[in-house]
C-alpha cells in the first residue's frame, strides 16, 4: 500500500510502488499485497532507529528478510519523512481542538498511528480505520493474537472490549476498524455508521498512497462525500507528485509488472492539480508541499539531522529525486 515498497536496481523510480483502487479483483489483490511489503520496510527502518514504533512488530514478520534494494537508506528516510509529517499534521489538529477530534484513516493497511498516539497519552474522541475487508480481517487477527514475551497487548489501548463482526470489522469504543471499498459510497457510509461518529466534531482524514489507485472521478466523489457529511473536515493526503516525467514512467512500468496500475495519476501531476481537486470538492484551504520541502522546512531540524546521520549518504541526489516525486496535501473546510 505504499510507494517505497517495491524496488529495482535500475532506477530510483523503480524503488517506488503504490496502491491502486481498480475494478479488477485480481488487481485489488495485488494492491493489497503491497501492504505486507510496506510493513516489512517500516519494520526494518524502525529497527535501524529512524523512528520509535513499539507496535509495528505486532504486524511485521520478524523472521522475513527485507529485499536488499528495500534496505537502501533513501527508502527508510522516505518512510520516516512521510510518517513524521502525517503524525505532525494529526497532532497539530488534535491540539487545536483540545483532542476532541475524530481521526479516520482511509486505506489504513497495518498502520500503527492509533497506538502511537494512545501510548503518548493523547486522548481523542474516536479513531477509525478503513481498508479492504481482506486487509482488515488480517489486521484484526494481529491485534487479537496472543501476546508473547516482550510483546505489547494492543487491546490495552481500547476504551472498551473489542467486538468483532463478520471477521472484518472490529469495534472497541475509541477505536474502530472496518472493511469497505472506498470506491463504493453506500458501503463506506454504512460501515462508518457502525462506528457511531459525530459528524459535527472536527474530523481529520488520512490517505497515504490511496487516492492515486482510484480514478479521478472516484477520488473526487470520495472527497465531496466527506465535505457533505462532516461539518469540520480536514484531510492529509500523501501520494505521488510531478508524474509527467521519465521517473514516473519507470515506476508505472515496474508496477505494471506486478499487475498494478495507477488510475488517478493525472491528479498528481502538479500542486495546481492537487489544489483543484480538493477545492472542487469543497475544501476551502489547500496546502501542497513536496517531500523535499517537508524534509527541509516542515519537520524538526534536529530530527532531520539525526536521521541524516543514521546511514550517511555519499550524495543526496537519489534522495532528493525520490522526495521530489511525492507530496503531502493538507486541506481544510
Amino acid at each position: 500500500m505504499d510507494p517505497e515498497a517495491i524496488s529495482s536496481d535500475s532506477h530510483v523510480a523503480a524503488a517506488i510502488a503504490t496502491r491502486r483502487r481498480s475494478n479488477s479483483v485480481s488487481d485489488d489483490y495485488s494492491v493489497q499485497r503491497t501492504n505486507d511489503d510496506a510493513t516489512q520496510c517500516k519494520y526494518f527502518a524502525v529497527q535501524k532507529g529512524y523512528w520509535k514504533d513499539d507496535f509495528i512488530s505486532r504486524f511485521a514478520n520478524s523472521s522475513a528478510n527485507v529485499a536488499e534494494a528495500r534496505r537502501f537508506p533513501e527508502i527508510s528516510m522516505g518512510y520516516w519523512a512521510r510518517t513524521a509529517a502525517v503524525e505532525k499534521y494529526v497532532r497539530e489538529f488534535l491540539t487545536e481542538f483540545d483532542e476532541n477530534v475524530q481521526v479516520i484513516s482511509l486505506g489504513c493497511g497495518f498502520d500503527t498511528l492509533f497506538w502511537r498516539l494512545a501510548s503518548s497519552g493523547t486522548k481523542l474522541a474516536k479513531y477509525v480505520e478503513v481498508d479492504f475487508s481482506s486487509v482488515t480481517s488480517k489486521k484484526i487477527r494481529h491485534i487479537l493474537k496472543p501476546v508473547g514475551p516482550g510483546s505489547i497487548d494492543l487491546k490495552k489501548s481500547f476504551s472498551s472490549e473489542a467486538v468483532v463482526s463478520h471477521h472484518a470489522d472490529l469495534h472497541a469504543g475509541n477505536y474502530h476498524l472496518v472493511g469497505a471499498d472506498l470506491r463504493q459510497a453506500n458501503e463506506l457510509n454504512q460501515k462508518l455508521a457502525t462506528c457511531q461518529l459525530d459528524h459535527d466534531l472536527p474530523t481529520i482524514f488520512i490517505a497515504e498512497c490511496v487516492l492515486v489507485y482510484m480514478s479521478a472521478d472516484s477520488s473526487s466523489s470520495l472527497l465531496k462525500q466527506i465535505v457533505d457529511n462532516f461539518r469540520k473536515p480536514a484531510f492529509v493526503n500523501y501520494e505521488q507528485f510531478r508524474t509527467s516525467d521519465a521517473f514516473t514512467k519507470v515506476m508505472e512500468q515496474n508496477l505494471g509488472e506486478r499487475g498494478i496500475q495507477l488510475h488517478g495519476l493525472e491528479m498528481c501531476e502538479s500542486a495546481e492539480k492537487q489544489e483543484e481537486r480538493f477545492r472542487t470538492a469543497g475544501f476551502k484551504t489547500v496546502k501542497v508541499l513536496d517531500m523535499n520541502q517537508v524534509f527541509n522546512t516542515f519537520l524538526d531540524k534536529e530530527e532531520v539531522s539525526r536521521i541524516a546521520n543514521i546511514e550517511k549518504l555519499d550524495e543526496m541526489e537519489l534522495l532528493e529525486q525520490l522526495l521530489a516525486h511525492y507530496c503531502i496535501v493538507f486541506a481544510r473546510f
